[in-house]
């Protein structure tokens, strides 16, 4: 009688279940690695709508009133909510300005990506 030469069912079996364990983890990091780049990107789009209120602020070399406001802004082709608080600063002739940044979701604020703070200096007089 010849010998027949291959693999058991048993050895098929353990290797089909070991290729779908792998095959599990590869799509579960492939989807945390889509989720943070998507985390990252917003962070980045955020850091950008702030920076553009905080340049603007600097730009129209006006003296802002304390207080908190809130505006819409669209970047990017996505819109944007901005909010801004302007607090007495830490030094004589300083405000303290906060900008806080997060995508609109369906009228909505969603959660803040990102948060600015810095200290603008009171604009000469001339």
């Amino acid at each position: 009688m010849k010998q027949q030469r291959g693999f058991t069912l048993v050895e098929v079996l353990v290797a089909v279940s070991i290729l779908a364990l792998v095959m599990v983890v590869l799509g579960q990091t492939m989807g945390s690695t889509a989720r943070a780049y998507t985390n990252i990107n917003e962070t980045h789009l955020g850091f950008l709508v702030a920076s553009d209120k905080l340049v603007e602020m600097q730009v129209y070399q006006q003296w802002p009133s304390t207080g908190e406001s809130d505006s819409t802004v669209t970047r990017n082709g996505r819109d944007w909510w901005v909010n801004t608080r302007v607090s007495e600063g830490p030094y004589p002739d300083t405000r303290r300005v906060d900008i806080e940044v997060g995508m609109m979701q369906d009228d909505d604020q969603g959660q803040m990506a990102y948060h600015l703070a810095s200290l603008i200096g009171k604009p000469a007089s001339g």
